[in-house]
């Protein structure tokens, strides 16, 4: 019997995610609908057990594929769309100027991400039973992809003398390494 109501009570907690990461959708408009990372923590239970599938988008399937192509690299203006397609995807790349806006939603979404995991027991093994494990894995090798793929293509854009997008800002470029300084110094 306690099976059946362990089975009760994770339909419910999988509505209740559902109906908070629909209505936090709902009432989002199109441009915060796009980056609700707070509503996606909300739903990540539901990628867990595959209720819910992101699908990889194809510029990164592309990039997983062939990451050091030559194909659309003959000019700046191509150099620039495949660049741009990519920061569609992926956000900004590393030498984009840092923004302090969104710090505090990223935080509040993995807050939610944590507290809505913690609901269901057992997830781990869940999401290897289910193949959501694989799905993650196969969607983060093609975000590195795509990362090296944009890395590979501004690399190629500052070879041919390309400015914006196509090439690393020149502060990026003119930056020296470091290590990081440990705080408890």
């Amino acid at each position: 019997m306690a099976f059946g109501r362990n089975n009760v009570r994770l339909g419910a907690i999988l509505c209740a995610t559902l109906a908070l990461s629909s209505s936090v959708a709902i009432a989002a408009n199109p441009q915060q609908q796009k980056d609700n990372s707070v509503g996606r923590a909300a739903s990540q239970p539901l990628r867990d057990t595959r209720i819910k599938e992101d699908k990889i988008p194809d510029v990164l399937l592309l990039a997983a594929s062939a990451p050091y192509s030559s194909v659309n690299t003959q000019n700046c203006a191509m150099i620039t769309r495949e660049v741009n397609r990519l920061n569609a995807v992926l956000g900004p790349d590393v030498d984009a100027p840092a923004q302090k806006k969104g710090e505090g939603s990223a935080v509040a979404a993995a807050a939610a991400r944590g507290v809505v995991s913690s609901f269901i027991p057992g997830l781990g093994l869940v999401r290897v039973i289910t193949g959501a494990d694989r799905a993650q894995r196969r969607a983060e090798a093609a975000v590195y992809a795509g990362s090296v793929r944009r890395g590979y293509l501004k690399g190629l854009g500052r070879a041919k003398g390309c400015r914006g997008t196509a090439a690393p800002r020149p502060a990026a470029v003119a930056d020296r390494p470091e290590l990081p300084r440990d705080d408890k110094d």
